[in-house]
């Protein structure tokens, strides 16, 4: 098995990674496995050695054509493309924000469609490819009328990865996510990491500013949900997709009060304090998303969501005594 993860230095495909080191170790793991891990720096964290599994980093830009020459020179079985100009980058730079979340991705998927085997084709799209006025619940049969370009440009990847696998070129499975939850830092303008910091800042004893409502509704899942569900996504058989192979993550509904008690609740005595400071840019963003975001597909292949804030800042906690947040 040989696997290529692009934004493998990120938060999510730093993590998958790890998971993927983790289970080649695991008792009945079958072969070795070979992971390709690809981004602009490696991780903040190193991974640990695997016995069962060979890892090579390869530092390169998703803008660089040769990159995928280079990482193509032998095929793959399985890509995991988690490599994006995120919100407020794509909506202040519109050029680089079409370069790496759609020119990029073009140009990987026609390197995936010369190999002799269509690789499976994992691809994180986004629950801001949802917009504008949506039903109280939405779910994988919401039509998308994405409002931002970052939205737009994952609607635009999720019908490429259709068209790529109606044709037999890769073997495409897209699964939408909510805000991914909880970035370890260092801060910065990101609307996922203004919402981490309201678990955690509170529990590392600093004060921080809320840009949101504190009734706001959104759609969050641990980052631990996020990995488990793309790879129990890899694994069911192509057959159970129809016209589509994207689906939501079902997610948990919290509001930032929510968050903010849950890491409180946790947190040593001189928890930081969280003031109330609204953001009208990030206010819009946020509001125009779904703030109950489910899947009945994703609920019968087994993917679920996070059942509580606890649990989310739980698995927060988790990472930092290991080290790893």
């Amino acid at each position: 098995m040989r696997v290529l993860v692009l934004g493998a230095a990120g938060f999510v495909g730093s993590r998958l990674v790890r998971e993927l080191l983790r289970r080649a170790d695991m008792p009945g793991a079958s072969g070795v496995v070979q992971i390709v891990a690809s981004d602009l720096h490696p991780p903040r964290q190193p991974w640990s050695h695997a016995a069962r599994a060979e890892l090579q980093f390869v530092a390169g830009n998703v803008l660089d054509p040769a990159l995928f020459d280079t990482l193509f020179a032998r095929p793959f079985d399985a890509v995991f493309h988690l490599a994006a100009s995120l919100t407020f980058d794509a909506e202040t730079d519109f050029e680089q924000g079409m370069a790496v979340n759609v020119h990029a991705l073009m140009r990987l998927l026609e390197h995936c469609r010369a190999q002799a085997v269509a690789p499976k084709f994992l691809f994180a799209s986004s629950i801001s490819s949802f917009g504008g006025v949506l039903p109280d619940v939405v779910d994988d049969f919401v039509f998308q009328t994405p409002q931002t370009s970052y939205g737009t440009h994952k609607a635009v990847a999720e019908q490429l990865i259709n068209d790529y696998s109606r044709r037999g070129f890769i073997d495409g499975r897209v699964l939408r996510l909510p805000i991914v939850l909880t970035h370890p830092g260092p801060p910065s303008a990101s609307v996922s990491d203004r919402i981490a910091a309201l678990i955690r800042e509170p529990l590392a004893g600093r004060d921080t500013v809320c840009p949101l409502a504190p009734d706001t509704r959104f759609a969050v899942a641990s980052v631990d949900k996020v990995v488990e569900s793309l790879l129990a996504l890899r694994d069911v058989p192509a057959g159970v997709f129809g016209a589509s192979r994207a689906l939501n993550l079902p997610a948990l509904t919290a509001t930032p009060a929510q968050l903010v008690e849950a890491a409180v609740r946790r947190a040593p005595a001189g928890a930081g304090r969280v003031s109330w400071q609204q953001d009208q840019q990030m206010q819009r963003v946020v509001d125009g998303w779904p703030g109950v975001f489910t899947s009945a597909l994703a609920r019968e292949l087994g993917i679920a969501g996070d059942q509580s804030a606890d649990e989310i800042v739980a698995a927060y906690l988790k990472e930092v005594r290991h080290g790893s947040a």
